[in-house]
């Protein structure tokens, strides 16, 4: 085998090793750091409900309404739940109730099965990202943009060891930056990269709203294309309807079959309110941009680590201004300027869009943007025959190791912190019985208490099928989800309220709604007793005995 034939190999099979060194990261950190199903983020309950709803539209072959895809809206996410149940042994739902009970006895394998394949979903995105980009650039600026990726924001692995929407993040950048080195690199401007491009577009927004940067950043920078490259009027409209009709028409027809009609207006009608409105889902103030909003994401970038939002606002915006610069040069120069145009403004937007609606994970989507944009850089000093100093070397793999060192222990926190809750939410229900005696009466759970009894409701809301709805009741006659409160019109006798947002007794005396998500508001009552345990209060409602009033007996 001589040199050549060995160099080639060896570039080939990095891609695949850096994909399978990222799959065992969140795999391992998962049974370093176990969890409950239950315990865990709103994303776990929101991925069952998806994998149910098409497991009973197979079954029944009906268009059961897609409720969990009405905002985000999360179609990629609704097929990896729906095929981590098909895994698990329960792809068609069953014609008798059973099969309500026996998927959850087989929650814990689901479960394992979803960190599976997010992190395999992860590690393609990385191989992908891998194998276009060292076509351009050498493996260590490669492997320095996947670094930066990793440990910018304790978001990255966070979205991968509790699956999540956001665990599309590094695919969808991938493939963006595989279009935008087509776009780079083909002189000939062909309806088939602009097709591509449109695709990759469909397939960020149907992720989530805020992967829109993908469709504006390709759009820009194909239009930018187009008037440097001038391949004349009639071709550049062409490219243009061609890009638009499919991005549009990929919406469209997944937004009707395989969302629902009456659930994409619904998705409709919410992004119009996140992007018109400010705060979180667009229920702050009635401005499109808060300033105390965006003060208060500022704020949180050393506080929480979210290195990225930074780096991705500030560098997304130098560099792609660079990239506009470089394009002023001559057409030899185009492929270095188109790619850092499209990624150094992917970065920008993926920031402005987060800045504007800040959330830690939120930042998952922005810290996926900067392997793109740590290629373009590369690029440019290329371009400008810059010679990069190792003082310049250094200074980036120092910020990458002050960055991981900072976010590691972040992370490992975080995790520890669900592990901890865990334990001590199986530690309070072997409490409940004891606590609660003889009480009979109806138990209901508020959002979002740690156990099965309140995450069964959210399913059943999400899942959106009448009969999965009903097995639901059959199953849990003495408790009742704050989610599912309208199903039953017996009156509660005890909450079980989460320390995390009721955390002291003073708190849920003040609170103007103790029931919080329910349809029916509640407050805490004179008469009424508090529990403590180690992750919620128990309510119980005093016992109205014939003409008299006497409290509930607590052993």
């Amino acid at each position: 085998m001589n040199q050549l034939e060995l160099g080639l190999r060896n570039r080939s099979s990095w891609p695949a090793s850096a994909a399978i060194v990222f799959l065992l990261i969140p795999v391992s950190l998962s049974y370093l750091y176990p969890t409950s199903f239950w315990a865990n983020t709103d994303y776990q309950p929101l991925g069952l409900a998806d994998a149910l709803n098409f497991a009973y539209r197979l079954a029944d072959l009906k268009m059961y309404t897609g409720r969990g895809m009405a905002d985000h809206p999360g179609v990629p996410f609704y097929f990896m739940n729906w095929f981590a149940l098909a895994l698990t042994g329960f792809p068609i739902a069953w014609k008798d109730a059973r099969f309500y009970t026996e998927v959850l006895d087989h929650l814990q394998t689901y479960y394992s099965i979803t960190i599976w394949l997010g992190a395999s979903i992860g590690a393609f995105g990385v191989y992908l990202f891998a194998r276009v980009a060292q076509r351009i650039a050498p493996t260590s600026t490669v492997m320095l943009g996947l670094l930066m990726w990793l440990v910018s924001t304790p978001a990255t692995l966070l979205m991968f060891t509790s699956p999540s929407i956001d665990s599309f993040a590094i695919l969808i950048n991938a493939l963006f930056f595989a279009v935008l080195v087509k776009l780079a690199y083909r002189p000939d401007i062909t309806a088939n990269v602009c097709a591509l491009g449109a695709a990759a577009s469909a397939f960020g927004y149907l992720n989530k709203l805020s992967y829109v940067y993908v469709g504006l950043s390709l759009a820009g920078t194909q239009i930018l294309n187009l008037i440097l490259r001038r391949p004349g009027w009639l071709r550049s409209i062409w490219i243009c309807v061609v890009f638009v009709a499919l991005l549009l028409a990929i919406v469209f027809i997944v937004g009707r079959f395989v969302i629902g009609q009456a659930a994409f207006d619904a998705l409709i009608e919410f992004h119009k309110q996140v992007i018109l409105g400010s705060g979180m889902y667009g229920s702050g103030k009635e401005s499109v941009v808060s300033g105390d909003a965006i003060r208060l994401a500022i704020a949180a970038i050393p506080a929480e680590g979210t290195y990225a939002l930074a780096i991705a606002l500030v560098g997304g915006f130098m560099l792609g201004t660079a990239g506009l610069v470089t394009a002023l040069r001559g057409p030899e120069h185009l492929p270095a300027a188109i790619i850092a145009v499209g990624s150094g403004f992917a970065s920008c937007f993926s920031a402005v869009i987060v800045l504007k609606h800040y959330s830690l994970h939120y930042t998952a989507g922005v810290s996926a943007t900067l392997p793109a944009s740590v290629v373009a850089l590369y690029l440019l000093t290329k371009d400008w025959k810059y010679q990069v100093r190792w003082t310049a070397a250094l200074l980036g793999i120092g910020a990458i190791a002050a960055m991981g060192a900072r976010n590691a222990p972040a992370l490992a926190t975080s995790l520890a912190l669900v592990a901890k809750r865990t334990e001590l939410a199986s530690a309070d229900r072997k409490d409940f019985t004891a606590h609660l005696g003889r009480d009979n009466r109806l138990v209901e759970f508020v959002y979002a208490a740690p156990f099965a009894e309140y995450g069964e409701g959210f399913v059943v809301v999400y899942g959106s099928v009448p009969r999965l709805t009903q097995a639901y009741r059959d199953s849990r006659r003495d408790v009742i989800s704050s989610m599912t409160a309208d199903l039953t019109d017996r009156e509660v006798g005890v909450f079980v309220l989460d320390k995390i947002y009721f955390p002291t007794a003073e708190a849920i005396k003040s609170s103007p709604n103790i029931a919080l998500v329910s349809p029916r508001p509640a407050t805490m009552k004179e008469g009424d007793k508090l529990i403590e345990l180690r992750t919620v209060f128990l309510l119980i409602r005093q016992i109205a005995c014939g003409g008299c009033v006497c409290r509930q007996r607590v052993s």
